[in-house]
């Protein structure tokens, strides 16, 4: 796992957990300058510990978005008491279950995924996840991805839990069904769906909107 802190000199943080592929650069349109951003990327390793040499203390309120895979990964550092106390909280087109045929990626998809892993692949996965949307890749190298998708097919069966204050899913989601969507989040309080795809970022003008809506 790694982190990059974006410091707006702010008293809030938001804390996001990104999806397999994306870091900081693919989010970059959404920070108005509101927050202090902390991502959280790269599932090659899952660290219970990553959070161990940042202070928190600094700030009044500490907001959370999960993006994708990255749903599963805040429900695992929640389940390891990782996490500080939070604000409010969105998970994004994601589920608790990253390899599953019933509430997330179907195993056949992954496997074809993982076995193909090149630029070429990365590159029906970017138009598969953007659909039409303004593009703005991720700086990590294919042997890195490719590593991520290896640990994420290990640690599949790894235990994830959240209290999400919303949802948020994809009517037309080709990375996660929508169907694994809806059936995972049947009776969650809080659903909102999006006439959109994988990435719904561009419905909204920042991530402080997102958090509101």
């Amino acid at each position: 796992m790694q982190l990059t802190y974006i410091n707006n000199k702010q008293t809030r943080l938001l804390l996001f957990f990104c999806g397999f592929y994306s870091d900081e650069n693919c989010f970059e349109d959404f920070d108005d300058g509101t927050y202090d951003i902390l991502y959280i990327y790269d599932y090659s390793t899952i660290d219970h510990d990553i959070f161990d040499d940042f202070d928190f203390s600094r700030y009044n309120e500490i907001d959370l978005i999960a993006f994708s895979y990255g749903v599963w990964i805040a429900g695992i550092m929640n389940l390891a008491r990782a996490l500080p106390e939070i604000n409010k909280s969105l998970a994004v087109c994601g589920t608790f279950k990253p390899i599953d045929d019933v509430y997330g990626v179907p195993h056949k998809v992954f496997e074809i995924m993982l076995k193909a892993m090149s630029a070429p692949t990365i590159a029906v996965f970017e138009s598969k996840m953007f659909q039409g949307t303004k593009i703005r890749k991720s700086a990590r190298v294919i042997e890195n991805l490719r590593e991520e998708l290896e640990n994420i097919k290990e640690m599949n069966a790894m235990k994830s839990e959240f209290d999400f204050d919303c949802v948020m899913l994809a009517k037309n989601d080709r990375i996660i069904p929508f169907s694994s969507q809806e059936n995972h989040w049947a009776i969650h309080p809080n659903k909102k769906v999006l006439n959109t795809g994988h990435f719904p970022f561009y419905e909204f003008s920042d991530f402080k909107e997102m958090l509101s809506f």
